[in-house]
């Protein structure tokens, strides 16, 4: 019989519906799949305010003990200078600091990092949070080694995120970890998921990249593109499918993204494939799934892109934020992909 995990959520005043309810419905999914999880919404006030003006009702007092194995979400509230001071999440971080077992799984989402470093539970640990507070997280928590432009970061029995979407991406990680890869898949389809993206993964995502335009064209053929480019997919297939000429999809294509439409597929092929070997899959394997022809190709164009070989990718992380460091540029193109050394936040 598989094990029953008592899910709780540490709701706390400024909460951000997303940071809650996007954890919450993947949770309620694989429930629906697995009769695995049992949810249960705790605070230290049975009325919260939501950052975006819902108020939340018929919040539990949070248990003395926590059951084996309970999982905590800590979801993010908005950040000011004075997040988490407030007299309901100072009981919040009291609470933590006695009630966390050896045993827990911690989740925090967005600026649930914070709460979770005010509560002495990250100190020692890679963590990661919202890209335009991870320097920020870096300074006020010198002991908390903060990983920049990560989806999550899974550390010892703590797993933190970007939070806002990636707070889904968190807890389909979690689901395949507690009940099965299967079951993972199985809820992001449920949840209309594009794809499930994995940690290692930027947190401006390169399916985004060269779509700032507005051809209704082009971002149609950039869909297919997505859609398939695990196929043998060629310029004169997209030019049959979307009944245009060679030259002038070429040409658009080009004008509206300033990249070549052949370009385009191999970085979307390539960075498929980083992800996968990132996430310990072997090279061949790695290379076939994203749609090149063969790995002969694929390690010619990662070598092209990144001056190293795939093979020296699984012990390529993101950076640590060492204090007084700027947020480094997220594209994936520019420094985020470049092979960086890792140094630990605290000051020298």
């Amino acid at each position: 019989m598989a094990s029953l995990y008592q899910v709780y959520f540490l709701i706390n005043p400024q909460i951000h519906l997303l940071d809650l309810a996007g954890p919450v419905q993947a949770i309620d999914e694989a429930n629906r799949l697995t009769h695995q999880f049992d949810t249960h919404f705790i605070g230290f006030s049975g009325q919260i305010e939501s950052h975006q003006g819902l108020s939340l009702a018929h919040i539990a007092s949070p248990p003395d003990q926590l059951p084996e194995h309970a999982i905590i979400f800590v979801c993010g509230s908005k950040y000011t200078d004075d997040i988490y001071t407030d007299e309901i999440s100072r009981q919040s971080i009291d609470w933590l600091k006695k009630a966390i077992r050896p045993d827990t799984y911690i989740i925090g989402v967005c600026t649930g990092t914070f709460l979770l470093a005010k509560a002495g539970l990250s100190r020692g640990k890679e963590v990661t949070t919202h890209h335009d507070l991870a320097g920020v997280l870096a300074t006020q928590f010198p002991e908390t080694q903060v990983l920049v432009d990560r989806i999550f970061v899974h550390s010892g029995n703590m797993i933190t995120s970007a939070g806002v979407t990636a707070g889904v991406d968190t807890t389909l990680y979690l689901i395949g970890i507690l009940s099965s890869v299967k079951t993972a898949v199985d809820v992001a389809r449920e949840l209309v998921v594009h794809r499930r993206r994995m940690a290692h993964d930027p947190q401006i995502s390169m399916h985004l990249k060269h779509r700032n335009h507005i051809s209704p064209l082009i971002h149609a053929v950039q869909d297919y593109i997505m859609e398939n480019h695990r196929q043998p997919l060629t310029v004169s297939e997209l030019c049959r499918y979307f009944r245009i000429s060679q030259r002038h999809l070429q040409r658009t294509f080009k004008e509206q993204t300033n990249t070549t439409l052949r370009d385009y597929i191999a970085d979307i092929r390539l960075y498929e494939a980083k992800g996968l070997i990132e996430n310990g899959m072997g090279v061949e394997q790695a290379a076939y799934l994203s749609g090149f022809p063969n790995p002969t190709s694929f390690r010619s164009l990662w070598k092209k892109r990144f001056a190293s070989l795939p093979s020296q990718a699984s012990s390529h992380s993101s950076p640590i934020l060492a204090v007084g460091d700027a947020v480094r540029d997220n594209r994936p193109a520019a420094k985020a992909d470049k092979p960086q050394n890792r140094t630990n936040s605290k000051t020298t």
